[in-house]
């Protein structure tokens, strides 16, 4: 193939006996949850799920699992997703690291709940009184969701509460599994002010270890 674009490109060497099947380690916190062994159904040397290929849950050997966690530890990234070769005599070689790692085929696969644990980890960085505090705000806010008579507040016919003229519009994607929104246009009884302004794209480096990171900054300030 002819390289068209003046970009950068990265090559790797070829792994003939993996070809077509790899290893998806999932860590949280520099701890490995859990292992997938991702195959292709068509001959492709692409395994990923999105792609047609099959996974499901594999025991990791020790070499496997040390292997990933000194990626993710040199690479700083505390949630990710790394993807193993193994060669012929059952060691691992590294093939990627994904920073924005899909939860979805894990889950199936190797029936878990990858999102519930990372939710879990991050509550467990944050200061003992804020966790307290968002724990007693949740309690609250469960309290109120099952009273039998919601306070309600009348407002003017035509004019809309602050808190939904200031919502946003915004995506989220996923690096293995896209979920699709309904975009389908809902009929309006009349035109209330300007339509939202989309926010510009991420940085590529934006990931969910620096949201995660930004997030706990903001919280503990």
């Amino acid at each position: 193939h002819l390289i068209r674009h003046d970009a950068p490109y990265l090559f790797q060497e070829y792994v003939k006996e993996s070809h077509g099947r790899d290893v998806r380690v999932v860590l949280v916190g520099g701890r490995v949850i859990g292992s997938m062994l991702r195959c292709s159904t068509d001959g492709r040397m692409q395994s990923n799920c999105s792609l047609g290929g099959v996974g499901m849950m594999c025991p990791l050997s020790e070499q496997g699992k040390q292997l990933a966690v000194q990626v993710s530890n040199i690479l700083g990234m505390d949630v990710c997703g790394i993807d193993l070769l193994q060669l012929n005599d059952g060691s691992f070689v590294v093939c990627e690291a994904n920073a924005n790692v899909g939860f979805i085929a894990f889950d199936q696969a190797c029936g878990m709940d990858v999102a519930g644990i990372v939710a879990d980890y991050a509550l467990s960085l944050l200061p003992s009184r804020l966790t307290r505090k968002m724990s007693l705000l949740s309690v609250v806010s469960s309290a109120s969701e099952t009273s039998s008579e919601p306070e309600v507040c009348p407002a003017p016919s035509n004019v809309l509460p602050e808190a939904v003229c200031n919502m946003s519009v915004g995506s989220t994607s996923s690096e293995s599994d896209p979920e699709l929104a309904d975009t389908t246009p809902q009929p309006t009884s009349r035109q209330v002010g300007p339509s939202p302004v989309l926010p510009n794209l991420p940085d590529p480096a934006y990931n969910f270890n620096t949201l995660l990171a930004n997030e706990i900054k903001l919280l503990t300030e």
